[in-house]
């Protein structure tokens, strides 16, 4: 019996710990769901009314059990000015994320690989133009587009979101650049590559999942700007985030056709997520290579 006694008491520490172990992996799975539910419920609640028919999409008590209809997008369809404002923001925004790729990219290599004057100054000059608080600065550029004859034009907007979206693209492929170790960089000059060839093909293709992440966070950021288009324009250039806007009014929110508006608006973000999560999940997964 006194043999016995030890077998069990390990028997039942290990019966403890396997249970304490399931017992916070089905309370991590529980937070993990619940977590989940609270996200996702939203973007569920606003795809349900957008598929109610007008009377009921702010009905009390909300109708669970419904007929779902497309008669809100066919609605929004039909609005030549929603179109026009839709394709207006893929245009601008998909142009300022090709533009803001091709300046801040190559920037934030030259600033981690050279030695720039006041390298530092530099940084946090590019930094601030994120400190102010766009209602500060917005005026100031309206001022300037009018003179520019920029005002209610596309390219002014696409100038704007590169304005915006510039020192985030700076900062984060600048800390990429470097934990990219310069040796690759030596060794391809080693087999005869030039500076800007060992760029593009060595550090490049191992910088490819910060590209695509700061691809990704600038399309958002620009996508969902509404300050900027509400001053800087009027009609021609005007953004789908201004006209999704105009669905509230000041006596009434056709409910309906906002929830299909802002529904449509999420589409064109997650297509970018999708096409681009594949390069994004390759590059994190092979041809990266952290300076120790």
């Amino acid at each position: 019996m006194a043999t016995s006694d030890p077998d069990a008491a390990i028997g039942s520490q290990r019966l403890d710990k396997e249970t304490r172990e399931r017992l916070v992996t089905v309370a991590r799975h529980t937070i993990l769901l619940g977590w989940s539910f609270v996200v996702l419920f939203p973007l569920y609640w606003l795809v349900s009314m957008s598929l109610k028919p007008p009377g009921q999409a702010n009905s009390l008590p909300p109708d669970w059990i419904f007929l779902p209809t497309v008669y809100n997008y066919i609605q929004l369809v039909q609005q030549s000015d929603f179109v026009a404002a839709f394709a207006n923001s893929v245009m601008m925004v998909s142009a300022s994320v090709v533009i803001v790729l091709l300046i801040g990219v190559p920037a934030a290599y030259v600033l981690s690989r050279y030695d720039i004057p006041m390298e530092r100054d530099v940084l946090v000059w590019i930094l601030s133009s994120r400190m102010l608080p766009p209602i500060a600065v917005v005026i100031p550029f309206f001022v300037i587009f009018r003179a520019l004859n920029l005002f209610d034009t596309r390219i002014g907007m696409v100038l704007m979101y590169v304005s915006i979206n510039l020192s985030l693209v700076v900062w984060v492929m600048k800390a990429f650049f470097d934990g990219i170790p310069e040796t690759l960089e030596e060794a391809a000059r080693v087999d005869g590559a030039t500076q800007f060839q060992g760029f593009r093909k060595v550090v490049l293709p191992a910088a490819k999942p910060g590209i695509f992440s700061v691809a990704i966070i600038s399309f958002i950021f620009a996508w969902i700007e509404l300050l900027f288009g509400l001053v800087l324009t009027s009609f021609e250039a005007v953004p789908v985030t201004l006209f999704v806007y105009s669905f509230i009014g000041s006596r009434s929110i056709e409910w309906s056709l906002l929830a299909a508006a802002s529904t449509a608006m999420i589409v064109p973000v997650v297509v970018f997520l999708v096409a681009v999560n594949k390069y994004l999940a390759a590059g994190l997964s092979f041809g990266v290579v952290i300076k120790e």
